[in-house]
């Protein structure tokens, strides 16, 4: 729920702006401080975003990330996050909400945790930010009136859709924030672990990628990150189930099909790959869908867990999902 400017946050907002117009103008401190000056007010870029385009520091000091699907990217990009929003703590976070894939770089870093997933705007006003930046889809999107309470604390960027993979979305940001440089390491280490990984792998079954929800199961596709994935390494991802359905979560969805209980059976000779999100044995799946027995893979050992941290791909989980592939797909 988004919740209105209140005469405190108001405030807030105005000791916030002081504080920066503070900072800008104050320049290297003398003494024993190393620090570097901060970009002038006009040294600035333009950046074309999903809500029109906005002036950003050239070099901006103080991000403040207000999705926390945005956050791995930034951190990846080495770009200076000052603090994060978060997710309700669970299987695929630290006990701040941080994703557990990424959390430890963060609290490296000193990335301060405010509260979420909801975006309180006197703690991001709080944080004293020179930039905010926030994701433009899923759960922690930033809505276009949010945009415009944001721009109000500081110049605010919304990146990103619903389609992009995550190193198209590393490349959207890296243009945004003159980070190219470090985006082509990234693309360079991905095609790396890829050679490495797929050297190592048994392709002689396809595989089907999946994770348990209420109602039975979610099928990754091609179109999913975790779908690209296996396919760049190599692998062949298992023909979908006539008797899977379009996915009735979030409006239509192209990265994930629905599978219902009594279907689970459909999956024919696929290598079972689960995500799963809350750290269960592949035994425990038969507590909900019986059936899965009668499959070969479930007979030949051919059914795997992936870890929790598969469930959202970004530069800092893609290595442990390939790791673990290793560990259950290798030659």
């Amino acid at each position: 729920m988004q919740k209105a400017i209140s005469s405190h946050t108001v405030a807030v907002l105005g000791a916030g702006a002081a504080l920066l117009l503070s900072l800008t103008a104050c320049g290297t401190s003398g003494g024993d401080s190393a620090q570097e000056a901060p970009a002038s007010a006009e040294e600035t870029r333009a950046v074309t975003h999903l809500y029109g385009e906005t002036d950003i520091p050239a070099e901006p000091q103080s991000v403040v990330s207000v999705s926390v699907t945005s956050t791995s990217v930034l951190l990846s990009l080495d770009v200076p996050v000052v603090a994060s929003s978060t997710t309700s703590p669970n299987a695929l976070t630290d006990d701040k909400g941080f994703f557990a894939q990424w959390a430890e770089v963060a609290d490296e870093r000193g990335v301060e945790a405010l509260s979420g997933p909801e975006i309180d705007l006197e703690e991001v006003a709080n944080a004293a930010p020179d930039l905010i930046v926030g994701n433009g889809y899923g759960a922690d999107m930033v809505s276009e009136e949010m945009y415009e309470q944001l721009s109000q604390i500081a110049p605010t960027v919304v990146q990103g859709e619903s389609d992009m993979s995550w190193l198209e979305l590393t490349d959207q940001y890296a243009q945004a924030l003159d980070r190219e440089d470090r985006a082509e390491e990234i693309a360079a280490e991905y095609e790396e672990l890829v050679a490495e990984t797929s050297e190592q792998l048994s392709t002689e079954h396809g595989v089907a990628v999946l994770t348990g929800t209420p109602n039975g199961f979610n099928l990754f596709t091609s179109e999913s990150a975790q779908g690209r994935f296996v396919t760049d390494l190599g692998l062949t991802l298992a023909e979908l189930p006539a008797s899977a359905q379009a996915s009735s979560q979030g409006g239509a969805r192209s990265d994930i099909v629905e599978l219902s209980t009594e279907n689970a059976s459909d999956m024919g000779d696929s290598t079972l790959l689960f995500v799963n999100t809350q750290g269960q044995e592949v035994e425990d799946y038969l507590e909900t869908a019986p059936n899965l027995e009668k499959l070969d893979s479930w007979k030949d050992g051919r059914v795997f867990t992936l870890g929790a941290t598969s469930f959202r791909m970004d530069h800092y989980s893609v290595p442990l999902m390939a790791e673990r592939l290793v560990e259950v797909l290798g030659s």
